[in-house]
Parts: structure tokens; C-alpha cells; sequence
């Protein structure tokens, strides 16, 4: 229904008796009970952000470069037999 973010990562909030928790400072509402009291919070703002468009370009196909094979180096207090 509406997103909303805080500056505070897990910010909680009661519904209904029931508490609710904002997760890395976001929080998507999902009633319209949660957004009348989310609105009245002074610590949680509605995200207005537009959500960014990725252009679906086809990648390249490049085969994979396996990862070069180092040899280690034997430690000092390792014998050699």
C-alpha cells in the first residue's frame, strides 16, 4: 500500500494493540489503520522515492575467467619429508 522510511533502523509502533517494526528503517504498510498511525508519527516520513528502472540490456556473453592457481609456500615450522 505505502511505503515508509525511519532514521531509526527498528523503530516499533502499535496498531491495535499489536506492535509492528520498521526493518533496516523501512517500512511498507499494508492497512489503512498503519498509515493513519504511521502518518502521525513524527519520526517515520513517507518514501516518496521513485523507484529506479533498470534497463534490461542482454549481457555479453564472455566465459568466465577461472581464478588463477597459486602455489603456497610452505611455512617454516611445517617439515618437508
Amino acid at each position: 500500500m505505502a511505503k515508509y522510511r525511519s532514521r531509526y533502523p527498528e523503530l516499533s509502533f502499535y496498531v491495535d494493540g499489536v506492535e509492528r517494526k520498521f526493518s533496516g528503517g523501512v517500512y511498507e504498510a499494508k492497512t489503512a489503520e498503519e498509515v493513519a498511525v504511521l502518518n502521525r508519527l513524527s519520526d517515520a516520513e513517507p518514501d516518496t522515492e521513485e523507484p529506479v528502472q533498470v534497463d534490461e540490456e542482454p549481457a555479453e556473453d564472455k566465459p568466465a575467467k577461472a581464478p588463477a592457481a597459486t602455489k603456497r609456500k610452505a611455512s617454516a615450522t611445517s617439515s618437508a619429508k
